[in-house]
């Protein structure tokens, strides 16, 4: 409903992108329009973050001013594509729990090293990402700017935004993403959501429909278990009431 004025103009003035930021401008969202089919396409919060991170690491790659320390922070519920461009450009990947308070906690320790990591850009499925370090939260204003001089960029290459994430998606491959959720109202809501966790814990799945489990993650009790060979190890997350599933579709 947000966008319906916005999308109404764009058709209207052949718009290239609409931009709109939530009231407190700390999170972005964006629709571009495909070449191919004049439509305008919604980008989710991890596409217009990989968008913006590719942007600045190739042009930072470019024009040779690419740090040999860098890094780039996701959240474990943001895309795994981050981790596929961080490997790209040789920055050192972290991914921490969600939330952009564990982000800027990452530059602070950083930054107390001699020799810590140089932060370049992180961001969270939510819409939310920080361009630099000159801050320590998500910053919808900074998006913008880099968004709309990532459009001007590749327009002048004869594409648009849309056109460049497809172009994303055929260099590291594709991903997609979704999010349910389900509310469980009240007290007797709250145990039965502590009796389901308790019961993947206890119980721990090597299937979860067709998919087999790869790798487990029980942050609140620290425990990071690879499901093929049995080793165990530490998540070196903080303690949160989470369980994380990695799946092999066979």
């Amino acid at each position: 409903k947000a966008y319906t004025l916005a999308l109404e103009l764009a058709r209207k003035v052949d718009a290239d992108i609409i931009l709109a930021t939530d009231p407190d401008a700390d999170r972005l969202g964006i629709y571009a329009k495909d070449n191919k089919t004049g439509e305008y396409k919604e980008f989710t919060g991890n596409m217009s973050g990989l968008l913006i991170a590719e942007y600045r690491l190739s042009q930072m790659k470019e024009k040779g001013i690419l740090p040999n320390n860098g890094m780039l922070i996701s959240t474990i519920v943001s895309s795994n594509l981050a981790g596929a461009i961080a490997r790209e450009y040789n920055l050192d990947f972290r991914e921490v729990l969600t939330g952009f308070k564990y982000i800027g906690e990452q530059i602070k320790l950083e930054e107390q090293k001699p020799d810590g990591k140089k932060y370049l850009f992180g961001f969270e499925e939510s819409y939310g990402c920080l361009i630099a370090d000159y801050a320590r939260d998500k910053d919808g204003i900074s998006a913008v700017m880099s968004l709309c001089e990532a459009a001007a960029y590749y327009k002048s290459k004869g594409i648009t935004l849309w056109d460049q994430m497809i172009n994303i998606y055929e260099k590291y491959g594709y991903f997609k993403e979704g999010q349910v959720s389900i509310t469980l109202e009240g007290a007797s809501g709250a145990e039965k959501i502590k009796q389901m966790m308790d019961n993947l814990r206890n119980n721990l799945p090597s299937k979860i429909g067709r998919f087999k489990v790869l790798e487990f993650k029980d942050i609140a009790n620290d425990i990071s278990k690879d499901m093929i060979t049995g080793d165990i190890s530490s998540t070196g997350l903080p303690k949160s009431n989470v369980l994380y599933f990695d799946f092999f579709d066979f």
